[in-house]
């Protein structure tokens, strides 16, 4: 019985949270409509610092950014919203828009057509969708099992020996871009440049060998820490140290 009420007392609280959090963002939707972008932000952030975390939160957040004047900030959040759901078209929009203020204009290094089409799948979908196709494709398979093993008809074998060995190995692929996807979210491996112009250096230290400038709004990949020292990747392949407190990672 003691356990019957927690569960009704977990529930209720969890649908008091959920409650509590949609009247905060009806609230910041209002701040928004009536053009207090400032005071919008303001709830999203104390949304996510509450430990909260999704796409749409973002996305909101970097609209408020944007028409705010922002953009660096606006570009962050948009990669954010990206990264918990790469699929999103007006995320993407956005971000594009946002990104035309950046001032380095940096050439990505050219890739095999075939490594891009790869990655441009893999990133196509979030964890949680990979994974529900992944769910969906070893139920396909089991299906399909059960008709090869019980089946009395060729025809029907055939099928669901053929059609078994697809679903297989597309639940194996599906639930690989499900982790990959899930180790992106995990690791951030990408950051966003938000002081408004940064040397980079040679070596993690003031005294290293000034490299190259770079600008805010920028993206790169972060290959190492060392101190409070990040080394970067830039698209063209240029890498460097800046400060952690140059760079924040989406």
């Amino acid at each position: 019985m003691k356990k019957i009420w927690l569960l009704l007392w977990l529930s209720l609280v969890g649908i008091s949270v959920f409650a509590a959090e949609d009247t905060i963002t009806e609230q910041a939707e209002q701040f928004y409509a009536a053009g207090n972008y400032e005071e919008a932000a303001d709830i999203y952030r104390q949304i996510l610092d509450e430990g909260w975390e999704s796409a749409d939160l973002y996305y909101n957040l970097g609209n408020c950014y944007y028409k705010s004047g922002n953009h660096t900030r606006a570009i962050l959040n948009y990669e954010r919203a990206l990264l918990l759901r790469p699929g999103d078209a007006m995320a993407r929009y956005n971000l594009e828009m946002a990104q035309q203020s950046i001032v380095d204009k940096i050439e990505v290094l050219p890739e095999f057509f075939l490594v891009r089409w790869y990655k441009a799948l893999e990133t196509s979908l979030s964890a949680d969708q990979w994974g529900y196709l992944s769910v969906a494709g070893f139920i396909v398979f089991l299906v399909m099992a059960a008709l090869f093993f019980y089946s009395h008809s060729v025809v029907v074998k055939k099928t669901g020996f053929i059609v078994g060995i697809i679903a297989f190995f597309l639940t194996l692929g599906t639930v690989f871009w499900a982790f990959r996807q899930e180790h992106r979210i995990s690791n951030r491996e990408y950051a966003i440049v938000v002081t408004p112009s940064v040397t980079v250096k040679g070596a993690p230290n003031e005294s290293g060998t000034s490299l190259f400038l770079i600008h805010e709004g920028l993206k790169v990949q972060v290959v190492e820490k060392l101190g409070d020292w990040y080394n970067i990747r830039l698209a063209d392949g240029n890498e460097g140290w800046v400060e952690n407190s140059d760079i924040e990672k989406i």
